[in-house]
């Protein structure tokens, strides 16, 4: 772990084959078909099904075998699924935390740093150059909520993002790029010219300037919520946000024109019921688009969103929150903090919050038979089971899953779509 996977490819027609560099599989391979589900059965195979399936709705079948993956999609691939699905093929091979892409550096990674103030060997022509190939986006709005924290919209050069609220898409920048620490990645020529990339979900500002609800199909710009990470655990440096938060307005860069994920708002189709957002950090954004599309369709069942975060200057949209909340009877915000001087010795996760009885002293009851909820953030805060069959064994975190599944909430696992929906992208 900790280097990326060498990913070669080929296309016929429907299919793409995909050869790495490393093992997925023993000798009897796997196979998954989109109708199906996929089981949550621990297997590298169907970790690797699921992220296809997730990349886009068209694609109905994957082979694992080996160092092979074979998919199908109907309809051909272009060259941005390509590049995802190569990128999809990396993350399980590539130790990540936060914002990490593809580490370059760092302890364990196996590559050596460059010393502080290496450049990137390449002429500012051929910089240029490479901007103009690859990237199809600009940077349209930048709000710079304090020096690690952003929220900014790209305006894709063909039209606007084709997405259902809460998916995601991928952002890139070269690694051409400078970068805002002094961390420089050791990289040879090849290498130099392509794109460090990470996917974020899609958020949204919720209120327009004149303090109506956003129409999401007057937006030209998709909005997205970024904290910079300049390495993880391990220290080894993220590639992506380094370079991105040393861009502004009308700076140029690439966004991925698939849209995937299967964490919407179409998991149910009760427009009395009960849903209750979950998030840590950035974690929040797709649950602010999904707010948004539940307040203009005229939800009736009530909305709660929850969002903790280590200080209050990091969450963004407090202020917006508080202006749905008292325009809308139906919806309410709770947001939590965790390192304010008041939180000394009173820290309250949303784990807490969730074991206690302290959403039914606010009045609102977590009832399995009428409530949605929908958690985006933190592995901990979520805490997934991994499943023998149709048997889940919990981490020793205990999480908002195990607690919610003690109270008769079912899960979304396979084909079953339960009253828990996770965003496991992290």
């Amino acid at each position: 772990m900790g280097q990326p996977i060498l990913v070669q490819r080929r296309v016929q027609g429907d299919i793409a084959m995909f050869s790495g560099d490393r093992s997925l599989t023993g000798q009897d391979g796997a196979r998954y078909f989109a109708a199906d589900g996929v089981p949550d059965n621990g297997k590298l195979s169907a970790a690797v099904a699921k992220e296809f399936f997730d990349l886009d709705p068209e694609i109905d079948y994957v082979y694992v075998a080996y160092n092979h993956v074979m998919a199908r999609r109907a309809g051909g691939w272009d060259e941005d699924l390509l590049e995802a699905a190569d990128e999809a093929l990396n993350r399980f091979f590539v130790f990540y935390d936060g914002e990490i892409d593809v580490p370059i550096g760092g302890a364990g990674s196996g590559v050596a740093l460059a010393p502080p103030g290496a450049v990137t060997g390449l002429s500012d022509e051929t910089m240029e150059a490479l901007r103009t190939e690859h990237y199809n986006a600009t940077i349209s709005y930048l709000d710079e909520v304090h020096e690690d924290l952003w929220i900014f919209r790209v305006r894709p050069d063909d039209g606007p993002l084709a997405y259902q609220a809460g998916q995601y898409t991928t952002l890139a920048l070269g690694f051409w790029e400078p970068r805002i620490d002094e961390l420089t990645e050791d990289l040879d020529d090849a290498q130099r010219r392509k794109l460090a990339r990470r996917s974020y979900s899609v958020s949204s500002s919720m209120l327009a300037e004149n303090g109506s609800l956003l129409d999401p199909a007057e937006e030209a710009a998709a909005e997205f919520y970024v904290v910079l990470v300049r390495s993880d655990s391990q220290g080894t440096p993220a590639v992506l946000t380094p370079r991105l938060f040393l861009k502004g307005e009308g700076d140029r860069l690439f966004i991925g024109r698939k849209a995937a994920g299967r964490y919407r708002l179409d998991r149910f189709d009760d427009p009395t019921a009960d849903v209750v957002f979950l998030s840590t950090g950035t974690g929040e954004a797709p649950n602010n688009r999904m707010t948004l599309d539940l307040l203009r369709r005229g939800h009736q069942g009530r909305i709660v969103g929850v969002c903790t975060t280590r200080y209050l200057r990091d969450l963004a949209y407090l202020e917006t929150h508080g202006r749905l909340a008292e325009r809308y009877d139906n919806y309410e915000y709770i947001p939590l903090t965790t390192r304010e001087p008041e939180n000394e010795g009173n820290k309250i996760y949303i784990q807490d919050l969730i074991e206690s009885a302290k959403l039914e002293e606010m009045g609102f009851a977590l009832d399995p038979e009428r409530t949605h909820v929908y958690l985006c953030g933190n592995p901990l805060m979520i805490g997934l089971p991994e499943w023998d069959g149709d048997t889940p064994t919990y981490p020793e975190t205990r999480g908002v899953v195990e607690i919610l599944t003690e109270r008769g909430f079912t899960l979304d696992h396979g084909r079953t779509i339960g009253n828990i929906h996770i965003e496991e992208y992290w």
